[in-house]
């Protein structure tokens, strides 16, 4: 006697194939990979010496990215990687393959991994309908984010090579990151920053200082999710001493907060990449009012320093 399958009636099930081809659909009109198409007339690269910065064409240059945040995440920030981690050396997750990937790339050298020396990660709206959500989900509850009209950014995955950490490579991707914006007419960006360690302990006048002048107004304001979730205020804003503690804060957190970030009510204690998360909250409004400012103050600063080294130099001549 031989036992037979069971039938089964397919063409009954026509939603089993609807769905997929519709996600299908979706994921090519949203994804990088048709999207980079659109785009590439339109978004130039930001070049500057022998750096240029731009988007991931393809997967040889994710590839790269994913193998520099393992460097820098996994072997100098000591965050605890998985088996596939350690055997691909890379950084990589289900979200990689739906996203924008900023990258610096350095011409001077030669193999496309060695090149690379600085990445963001870029997600819209659109990129996560095939996923369904954003990474920042997984920590903090973003829905008055998500509530907002307009397209909304969420930045991520940041990291520079430790040689390269200097002022003009921060400030070439935010060039490019503000003209990725300005195409995308991008509302609302938002993310993670990190303080190293989950030792919260060592940062209560930091979470502190964050709470009393840069909590989120309500209406865009996230919240830490349980159970790694901690609290901000831990001293009185008067025991406070407000220049000490900003110059303290982590490089990314610092330069957010001067370009007039705000962020969220409590903190993730992250064990996987050995961190403590807080979700900064940035309107495209004021981005675009604080970097103008910035660059002002740069010029004009850089005309007084001119004029003292000048005027330094022209004493020696005067007996």
């Amino acid at each position: 006697m031989c036992l037979r399958p069971v039938k089964k009636n397919f063409l009954a099930k026509k939603n089993w194939l609807i769905k997929p081809v519709n996600s299908i659909k979706s994921l090519l009109l949203n994804s990088y990979i048709l999207d980079r198409r659109r785009i590439k007339k339109k978004l130039k690269s930001v070049k500057y010496k022998n750096f240029e910065v731009r988007l991931a064409k393809n997967f040889k240059d994710i590839d790269a990215a994913q193998n520099l945040r393992f460097r820098v995440f996994y072997e100098e920030l000591k965050a605890k990687p998985t088996i596939k981690n350690i055997l691909y050396e890379k950084d990589f997750d289900e979200l990689d393959p739906f996203c924008d990937h900023l990258l610096v790339i350095d011409h001077n050298k030669k193999s496309k991994r060695e090149s690379i020396v600085g990445t963001y990660r870029l997600i819209r709206r659109p990129m996560t309908q095939i996923h369904g959500k954003f990474y920042t989900e997984g920590e903090f509850d973003i829905k008055k984010i998500l509530k907002q009209k307009g397209e909304i950014l969420e930045l991520g995955r940041s990291c520079v090579h430790k040689d390269y950490r200097d002022k003009p490579i921060i400030k070439l991707l935010w060039k490019a990151i503000s003209a990725y914006m300005e195409h995308y007419k991008i509302k609302i960006l938002f993310g993670c920053a990190s303080f190293p360690g989950v030792n919260y302990k060592k940062y209560k006048e930091q979470l502190s200082f964050l709470y009393h002048y840069y909590l989120a107004p309500k209406s865009i304001r996230p919240t830490a999710l349980p159970p790694n979730n901690l609290q901000l205020n831990y001293c009185q804003k008067k025991d406070l001493n407000d220049y000490k503690i900003f110059k303290s804060l982590p490089p990314l957190l610092k330069g957010y907060l001067r370009l007039g970030a705000y962020v969220s009510d409590g903190v993730f204690i992250d064990k996987q990449f050995n961190t403590i998360d807080i979700c900064i909250v940035l309107k495209s409004t004021s981005l675009k009012k604080r970097y103008m400012n910035l660059h002002k103050k740069g010029k004009k600063s850089s005309k007084i320093i001119f004029l003292k080294n000048f005027l330094k130099n022209k004493s020696r001549f005067i007996k």
